[in-house]
């Protein structure tokens, strides 16, 4: 007797599902979540015939299937994931939409939303092997997130610091590192340590809290020797600075070294900047809606026809030298806005 292991969605798309449903009689909620919680037995016990014909009918449409004899070790539930999206280049937001569409099943439309949300959590309860599959089929990032493993932070937002310390004190006791004088930040809780402070502080009034595995970052490159050799070849060599202009971003530092980057190479990117001797800083980048600043207007009436695709009644002319935004933007409109408005030469000035 053998057993069909289904190992991936692959290259499927959820249009199968129904296909399979009706070729085996299997109910297409079971076989959803079979499919994206592979790896999962599919057929077990079956005779060796209709083992073939499944394999068959699986493969052709786009499935990663295993056949195995019913007698060996079946594989193991895996962790059930959520899984997030990050667009890096934003332009390709079209691009990864329609990817995205197509992958979940759903309309251009509902996947836009999920895009526009933030953070752009796309699928909730499945496995690896279902984010590993998306991964090789969308042009972002995909992020898979166990949200009982993951680490926590939290940000209190009072603007009083005595309002801030009163909430930092009901995690003191709870073994965590907190930095002498922050009043802030209370990073790398785990999820139980995070839980515990919400039962004490059921308000969550004045406080935010980030699942560190969806957080992004910026690094500011905040200072360097210019006579030091090896940082200077470091810019230039791992970085890509020109050399010839070292001294001109050294008087207008800071400077941007890297945008929007996950938590785990934040860690590893300070730790590679530190040990070429440069002194950088890390810059959270809030979830939410930004509202954009734009300077260096040169041309005018370019940056008002990009404008006019975000706001409505854009009020910009030749002597316009800052103009600010009405409304907030999402962080993926934002970040698509400012490259277009860079690509004209202008200057993008963010306030969260």
């Amino acid at each position: 007797m053998k057993r069909i292991i289904i190992l991936s969605v692959g290259t499927a798309t959820p249009k199968v599902i129904k296909a399979i449903s009706e070729a085996f009689e299997i109910n297409q909620e079971l076989l959803f979540k079979i499919l994206y919680n592979a790896p999962a037995i599919f057929l077990d016990h079956a005779d060796e015939a209709l083992a073939e014909k499944a394999f068959t009918i699986l493969t052709e449409l786009g499935l990663e299937v295993l056949i195995q004899n019913a007698d060996e070790q079946a594989p193991m539930p895996t962790e059930s994931l959520d899984i997030a999206v990050h667009i890096n280049d934003p332009v390709k937001l079209s691009t990864v939409n329609k990817q995205l569409a197509e992958f979940l099943g759903c309309t251009e439309s509902e996947s836009l939303q999920l895009l526009l949300s933030d953070p752009s959590v796309v699928l909730g309860g499945v496995s690896m092997a279902t984010a590993e599959s998306l991964q090789k089929r969308i042009d972002a990032e995909v992020i898979a997130s166990n949200p009982k493993m993951d680490l926590y932070t939290i940000e209190f937002t009072a603007a009083s610091e005595n309002d801030r310390l009163k909430l930092i004190n009901l995690i003191k006791n709870q073994e965590i590192t907190i930095p002498e004088g922050e009043t802030r930040w209370v990073r790398n809780l785990t999820y139980e340590q995070m839980n515990q402070f919400l039962t004490r502080y059921r308000s969550q009034h004045e406080v935010k809290i980030y699942n560190q595995s969806y957080s992004r970052f910026r690094i500011l490159l905040d200072n360097f020797d210019l006579s030091d050799t090896s940082q200077t070849d470091f810019l230039v060599n791992e970085i890509g600075m020109p050399r010839e202009i070292l001294a001109e971003i050294h008087a207008n530092l800071p400077v941007l070294l890297d945008e929007s980057i996950n938590y785990g190479t934040l860690q590893e990117n300070l730790l590679l900047y530190k040990q070429a001797g440069l002194t950088c800083s890390e810059q959270r980048i809030p979830f939410g809606r930004y509202v954009i600043s734009v300077s260096n207007i040169t041309d005018s009436g370019k940056a008002r026809e990009i404008l006019s695709k975000y706001y409505k009644d854009v009020n910009l002319d030749t002597l316009t030298d800052v103009w600010k935004a009405p409304l907030p933007l999402g962080g993926t409109l934002s970040r698509l806005l400012e490259k277009q408005l860079e690509y004209i030469g202008c200057e993008i000035e963010y306030e969260y």
